[in-house]
């Protein structure tokens, strides 16, 4: 199924795939393009159908910023690397599973690479290899309050992975939130819970992210929300007041 390319804004596109309703972006600053997550096929063809609607060549690419390690989130984060050379940035926390060292490439590794790349598999495939099909160092590790290329703020986001990160561009007053939160129905959700492995830290984390009241939050599933303000106030006095969080968010 071809990659569903949207714009968000005037320098916002969203990569979303239909099959497992993931989303990833290209930013295009006044640096470059920046890109957020790098799509569900380790080819890279996600992120190469963004830059030919954009008309732009790999090596427009100035940074590629991934918010946690899971596969339907960063398989393209390789091939996107060596096709544009640009640095990538993720949290330390992460290191292990984005070059493969927490499932060392074992029997886990070996029944992993046979899953395809599709749909919900490509989730599957990526949990039970512990790693992208293809794995990806940081030239970069970034921490809360780093700026990325001037306009980009690092927010620590844990809850949903231990090293998950989200970052804020500024000039647009974009989040993108990665899996620290959930768009359904132009309202901010939770994610469920089952997929959520610290539940404690990612309320801390939404209640932090959404302090800065974001006109558009672009999530890493579903489709992003644009004049986002309302919604997030209403989210955060739910969390604020302890709220309840239903099992599937």
């Amino acid at each position: 199924m071809p990659t569903e390319v949207r714009r968000v804004s005037d320098s916002i596109i969203c990569l979303r795939r239909a099959s497992y309703q993931t989303c990833s972006y290209i930013v295009r600053t006044p640096r470059g393009l920046v890109l957020i997550d790098a799509g569900m096929n380790s080819d890279g063809s996600d992120v190469t159908s963004g830059l030919r609607r954009l008309g732009e060549e790999p090596s427009a690419i100035r940074a590629i910023l991934l918010t946690h390690w899971h596969n339907d989130h960063s398989a393209g984060a390789h091939a996107a690397h060596l096709l544009s050379r640009a640095p990538v940035y993720y949290h330390r926390g992460e290191e292990r599973f984005f070059t493969g060292l927490a499932g060392a490439r074992g029997l886990r590794g070996r029944v992993s690479d046979l899953i395809p790349e599709w749909g919900l598999l490509v989730l599957f495939k990526g949990l039970l290899g512990e790693a992208p099909p293809r794995p990806v160092a940081a030239q970069h590790f970034v921490h809360d309050g780093d700026t990325v290329l001037d306009d980009f703020l690092v927010l620590e986001t844990p809850g949903h992975t231990a090293g998950h990160v989200s970052f804020f561009y500024q000039p647009d007053r974009a989040l993108f939130a990665g899996d620290a939160l959930a768009v359904i129905g132009r309202q901010i959700r939770f994610m469920a819970r089952p997929v959520t492995l610290d539940t404690t830290a990612a309320r801390a984390s939404m209640e932090k992210v959404l302090r800065l009241r974001p006109h558009f939050v672009c999530p890493g599933h579903r489709e992003p929300l644009t004049a986002a303000e309302a919604a997030c106030e209403a989210m955060l006095r739910h969390l604020e007041a302890g709220g309840r969080w239903p099992l599937l968010g």
